[in-house]
């Protein structure tokens, strides 16, 4: 300690001597105060902020932390009561039209390309339903699967209307690939789509399969109610 004092004045030691001759040594004094006063407060407020902005930036990580995990769980309890009462509604429609089976395919992103971060066109079929009593066709193939791999999902004629039906011959020129998926059952002879919306934005389509012709107007009432569930 001394030997830090006995540095000192020996480096400014003069020049502290010479401001007393020129200014009085009542006016060094108070100077050197002042400014060791605003020094110290600066210290404290420096060291203040230090201890407070780590700490706010902690807490509004926490809290944004919070609202997110909020945010997720009100999205998981309206997602399943939305599906819950979608199953409900293609279960009816099932039965009310006389189909054998019926697919609810959902468009999503899965991953992007490295290079150009473009996100993959998915889908999955999220619902499968089929009638009691006739063969289980397998959708495992359908599972996470692109877009692009089938034609009637990557044809914009598609997906600019929103009801289409044909023959099982005819949907062979449509999409040969989801065409075989139906040659496991060789019962299935018409094919229905309807596409769905939230908002503006497509959301997925309806995939129905039938041994005969169904009642389309009992079919587009249930799709109508369907759209109103997802876009509640």
């Amino acid at each position: 300690m001394f030997e830090t004092i006995f540095t000192f004045f020996k480096e400014y030691g003069a020049l502290l001597i010479g401001l007393i001759k020129k200014y009085g040594i009542k006016t060094v004094i108070v100077v050197v105060l002042l400014c060791g006063f605003i020094f110290g407060i600066g210290y404290m407020v420096e060291k203040r902020i230090n201890m407070v902005v780590p700490q706010t930036v902690e807490q509004s990580m926490d809290a944004n932390y919070e609202k997110q995990e909020t945010i997720h769980q009100e999205n998981l309890l309206k997602s399943d009561e939305v599906y819950s009462e979608a199953k409900i509604k293609l279960r009816s429609t099932l039965k009310d039209i006389g189909c054998e089976y019926i697919y609810l395919i959902e468009y999503h992103n899965g991953s992007a390309n490295m290079a150009t971060s473009f996100p993959f066109r998915k889908f999955d079929v999220t619902m499968d339903i089929c009638k009691d009593g006739v063969p289980y066709i397998n959708t495992t193939m359908l599972k996470d699967e692109h877009i692009t791999k089938y034609d009637i999902f990557d044809n914009p004629e598609f997906t600019k209307q929103q009801f289409m039906y044909c023959s099982r011959e005819n949907f062979k020129k449509v999409d040969y690939k989801l065409y075989q998926m139906m040659d496991h059952n060789k019962k299935i002879q018409w094919v229905y789509t309807y596409n769905l919306y939230y908002g503006d934005d497509i959301l997925g389509a309806v995939l129905v399969l039938s041994y005969d012709k169904i009642n389309l107007k009992t079919f587009m009432n249930h799709m109508h109610e369907l759209d109103v569930i997802f876009n509640q």
